[in-house]
């Protein structure tokens, strides 16, 4: 009898969990690519659960290598297989916090990116695994690419992606609502490389200079009425960003684009650890530099400003 009951509440604890995970949503879903020299892409996934979820898999329609994966709190334990042309990821979670729900995995393909004619494509596509409230993906190219059409957004699918630079980089942003699992997003951008395009990657960056210019000037012109003045709205640069992440960013808005380290500890509420972390990570995927003030304090600069 007693093993009777043992057995009933597990069976009843595995319907529960199952229950879960099967309801469970994502508040937010981040894809950040970064296209490297040697045309493979490492893609790091942000997904934020609105509620904690003990097992996760992802079937990808194509394959991938070098999986890492890391969870926000508690601890996470994941593995892949790989097909002729498909992955899936599967991962168990345990001791997922309900307020730290963050989980990264990153990946590399060796096949997204391949040429024709004189150019390159990349394109991939993703699938949903759960109802997804927003969505947003950052493709980043090769430093020093250019886009292979004369109209740039003839460049990349789905047209209605935003463009922004560092200098250096090419990227593209695209953002969604309201998506639901079973639903996918498929994305592509055609480029040249340095050795190939170098003629119109000095184009696109003079005309992505004017563009800058004239959102100044129009901004300067504004100011100059007697308004607040402001950063564009569109310095909201870079939306796979974690919460954290976003508040440091946050407060660089704030600050016309550039804090002292310390004013972004005291204002955050993080750690100097902390902060010194998330600047580190920030500065690695270009959103931030830092300037040296003295020995001990470091001025943060908010780097990338949109254009579209």
């Amino acid at each position: 009898m007693r093993s009777i009951i043992i057995f009933s509440a597990f069976i009843v604890s595995v319907m529960w969990l199952s229950g879960t995970v099967s309801a469970a949503t994502l508040g937010h879903y981040g894809i950040d690519i970064q296209v490297e020299r040697n045309l493979h892409a490492r893609t790091v996934l942000s997904l934020e659960p609105n509620s904690p979820i003990s097992h996760l898999e992802y079937n990808l329609g194509f394959t991938i290598y070098n999986l890492t994966s890391e969870s926000e709190s508690g601890t996470v334990n994941c593995d892949y297989e790989n097909d002729v042309r498909s992955s899936i990821i599967s991962c168990d979670f345990f001791g997922m916090a309900a307020n730290k729900t963050n989980i990264k995995l990153g990946f590399t393909t060796k096949d997204a990116v391949k040429p024709q004619d004189d150019k390159y494509v990349f394109r991939e596509t993703f699938p949903m695994i759960m109802d997804t409230e927003e969505l947003f993906v950052l493709l980043k190219l090769p430093e020093k690419s250019a886009f292979s059409e004369e109209v740039i957004n003839q460049s990349f699918s789905p047209p209605d992606g935003r463009i922004f630079t560092d200098g250096r980089h090419m990227f593209i942003v695209w953002e969604r609502t309201g998506l639901e699992s079973g639903d996918s997003i498929s994305f592509s951008v055609s480029f040249e490389s340095v050795s190939q395009g170098g003629m119109l990657w000095s184009f696109t960056v003079i005309a992505i200079t004017a563009v800058v210019v004239g959102i100044m000037v129009a901004i300067g012109l504004y100011m100059s009425r007697g308004s607040r003045k402001r950063l564009p709205a569109e310095v909201k640069v870079l939306p796979l960003l974690n919460n954290e992440e976003k508040k440091v960013v946050d407060i660089l808005v704030k600050h016309e684009g550039t804090a002292r380290q310390r004013e972004i500890v005291r204002e955050s509420d993080f750690s100097k650890a902390k902060v010194s972390r998330l600047i580190k990570n920030l500065k690695e995927r270009g959103v931030i530099d830092t300037e040296a003030i003295s020995g001990r304090e470091n001025k943060v600069i908010l780097k990338i400003k949109g254009i579209g």
